[in-house]
């Protein structure tokens, strides 16, 4: 008669093990297009329950894109320097056009193996405005979010909404001060290196 053993099923290990996909270093770089959408103009001088607080910014649609470097500090943290642009048309069919330039940092949520990545991101930094012979420059806010698939090692492809904050102070006459609230819907590919 021969002798067997029993194979005895392995325990299952219940240690969660988490994957590190970026190291601090890691460097991307990002382009995007997509739709501008004017929303509206808040006056801070009046009460939010006036309706003569928010007006219309008198905008159409128009279009903006983006050109984005960044690191990687470790696994989900990562920060860099966004340069936009974008333009939409007055009703008396004249250019309005803001070029902001931020410094924005981000946190990059992981789903199925790194196959998704959702990154939650805020920039600050300076808008440059142009409007006819005016042009203005002020504070800007961006924060917003992306969902993005990681095709490769080396790209992904997704899509970004980002909020647009602009307050135009003007501290020798309050009267004049407007708060800018805008959106950005875009489509975005990103190099991984």
């Amino acid at each position: 008669m021969l002798a067997y053993a029993e194979e005895i099923p392995e325990e299952e290990n219940t240690e969660k093990i988490s994957i590190k996909y970026h190291a601090m270093g890691d460097q991307v770089f990002s382009i995007s297009a997509g739709l501008f959408i004017p929303l509206y103009f808040n006056n801070p001088n009046l009460a939010w329950s006036d309706s003569d607080a928010f007006t219309s910014t008198n905008l159409s649609l128009g279009g903006n894109g983006a050109l984005y470097y960044g690191a990687f500090l470790n696994n989900n943290i990562q920060l860099g320097l966004e340069i936009g642009a974008m333009f939409a048309g007055s009703p008396n069919d004249h250019n309005f056009y803001m070029v902001p330039i931020t410094f924005r940092g981000s946190y990059e949520f992981q789903f199925k193996n790194n196959l998704i990545a959702v990154p939650v991101y805020i920039g600050a930094g300076i808008n440059m405005t142009s409007y006819l012979e005016s042009f203005n420059v002020e504070m800007i806010l961006k924060p917003g979010a992306g969902f993005y698939w990681n095709y490769s090692s080396d790209w992904s492809f997704g899509t970004n909404v980002t909020y647009w904050w602009v307050p135009q102070i003007y501290p020798g006459d309050s009267q004049y001060n407007r708060l800018g609230n805008f959106m950005d819907i875009s489509l975005s590919a990103v190099y991984h290196f």
